[in-house]
């Protein structure tokens, strides 16, 4: 699946657009580069925290922390959020 993330860290914020995927109680996040896919970053599910879900500007929106990185996940396309909430809401 694909969709818009937030990373939040003390002030700085990081947006962009990757692939998400769950693999062994891991949140892969990857981004295209060409033919390629790069591994941004991968989040043990153990270390999420503040797990949320709610609404901004008409969409849904999937929130917690990760070694104090905010991470928001926006609601692009069909079945983003569901698949997230899938594997998240445990």
């Amino acid at each position: 699946m694909n969709t818009y993330i937030k990373a939040t860290q003390g002030t700085k914020d990081h947006c962009f657009y990757a692939f998400v995927e769950f693999k062994d109680s891991m949140l892969v996040l990857s981004s295209f580069q060409g033919l390629n896919r790069s591994v941004i970053k991968k989040i043990n599910l153990a270390d999420i925290s503040g797990l949320t879900k709610d609404n901004y500007w008409g969409g849904q929106r999937i929130s917690f922390y990760d070694q104090g990185t905010l991470y928001q996940f926006f609601e692009c396309g069909p079945a983003v959020v569901d698949y997230l909430q899938e594997n998240l809401f445990v």
